[in-house]
C-alpha cells in the first residue's frame, strides 16, 4: 500500500511539473511572437499615422501565417477595400479601390523593397501611362512623406515635375511644405492653384521625412 501511495505521489509531481513545463514553454512561445510582431512593427516603413504601413503590415501578417505573397496582397487589398473594413479611412480605401491592379503593384513593390521611393518608382516604370494615379495613391497611403513621392517619380522621367506637384497636391499633400524641385533642377512653379485637396487622405503633405529609409 505505501508503495502504491508513493506510486501515486510521484506520478501526480510528475503530471504537474509536465504541465507547468508546457505552460511555460507556451507563455514563452506567446513571448517570442510578440517579439516577432513588434520587431516587424518597427522595421516596417513610416509610422502608424500613415495608411499604407497598415496595409504592408496586414500582408506582412498573412505571409508570415503561409499565405504566399501575391495571395497577402490580393487578400490584404480586397479586404481593405471594402465598405464595412475599417483597417483603413474610407478616404484611403476609395483611392486603393480605384485601380486595384496598380494598389496591389505598389503595396508588393513595398513589401519586398521596404523603402517608398523605390516602390513609387517601381510601379511608374510598370505603369507608365499611370504616373499621376501612382503619385495620388502613394501620397494617399504615405501623406507624411509626400515629397519623397514627388522626388521619386520626377525621376522616372515618366511625367512632368508640374505635372507631379500637382497630382501630390490633389492627393491631399500641403502645398506649402512640398516643390517640385529635385536635385537636378530648381523649383516648378504650380501653374494653377488647385480646387481643394482632392479624393487624397487628409493628413500632412510632406511632413517630417526623418524617419524614411531612402
Amino acid at each position: 500500500m505505501r508503495h502504491f501511495l508513493t506510486y501515486l505521489f510521484l506520478s501526480s509531481v510528475m503530471v504537474v511539473s509536465h504541465a507547468h513545463a508546457q505552460q511555460t514553454e507556451s507563455t514563452q512561445q506567446v513571448s517570442a511572437n510578440d517579439a516577432a510582431l513588434t520587431e516587424q512593427e518597427n522595421i516596417l516603413f513610416g509610422d502608424e499615422d500613415q495608411p499604407g504601413r497598415t496595409i504592408h503590415s496586414a500582408i506582412v501578417t498573412l505571409v508570415q501565417s503561409g499565405a504566399t505573397l501575391d495571395e497577402a496582397v490580393s487578400q490584404t487589398i480586397a479586404n481593405v477595400t471594402r465598405e464595412d473594413d475599417a483597417l483603413i479611412s474610407g478616404t484611403a480605401r476609395l483611392v486603393v479601390g480605384l485601380n486595384t491592379k496598380i494598389s496591389a503593384n505598389f503595396m508588393r513593390n513595398m513589401v519586398d523593397l521596404n523603402t517608398l521611393t523605390d516602390s513609387t518608382k517601381g510601379s511608374i516604370e510598370a505603369f507608365p501611362g499611370d504616373a499621376g494615379e501612382i503619385i495620388r495613391l502613394a501620397v494617399t497611403l504615405y501623406p507624411s512623406f509626400a515629397q519623397d513621392v514627388i522626388d521619386s517619380a520626377i525621376t522616372t522621367g515618366e511625367i512632368e515635375p508640374n505635372d507631379a506637384l500637382l497630382a501630390a497636391i490633389s492627393a491631399g499633400a500641403d502645398p506649402t511644405t512640398v516643390s517640385a524641385a529635385t536635385a537636378a533642377g530648381a523649383n516648378v512653379a504650380v501653374t494653377a492653384a488647385p480646387a481643394g485637396t482632392g479624393v487624397g487622405a487628409g493628413g500632412t503633405g510632406g511632413g517630417d521625412t526623418t524617419a524614411s529609409t531612402n
